[in-house]
Formats: C-alpha cells, structure tokens, sequence
C-alpha cells in the first residue's frame, strides 16, 4: 500500500508537499529568510534564546558569518552579487 516508485525511496507514508514559494523579488527572498530565522526562536517553538543560536539555522551566517554547513550560499551574493 505504501510502496513507491520513487528514485530516493521505496516507500512513502505521508503525503509529499514542499509548499513551495515563488521568490519573485529581493524583498520576498528576505522576508522567507527571516521568517526561517525567526521561527526555531518564536512560540510555541522556544529552540533558542536567539536565533542565530538554533544549531541548525543558517542565522549565525548571517548574523556573524559563522558555518557549519559547507552547502550553504549566501543569499545576498546570489541576489545582488557581492
């Protein structure tokens, strides 16, 4: 009954939805941005005091342009270049 065919997985138990958001602009790139920020910060969530000390948010990149994450780009270089 759950079986898929799929390229990455031979079953699937929940529905795939990716809520994709079109990012026709800077200023809507920024505002997901910041909601991605914010949001392990916020209630009822409370992961961290700050976002940028959520573990696995790209925050503390921008915020102090610390990472741990080797695939991570800089949303700023791809949307204005610098």
């Amino acid at each position: 009954m759950y079986r898929v065919s799929a390229q990455n997985e031979d079953f699937q138990f929940w529905q795939r939805d990716s809520m994709a958001i079109h990012l026709y602009s800077a200023l809507v790139a920024y505002q997901k941005l910041n909601y991605l920020h914010n949001n392990p910060h916020a209630s009822p969530w409370n992961l961290a005091n700050e976002p940028e000390n959520y573990q696995w948010s790209s925050a503390s990149f921008y915020q102090q342009g610390k990472s741990e994450f080797s695939f991570l780009k800089d949303l700023r270089i791809a949307l204005h270049g610098k």
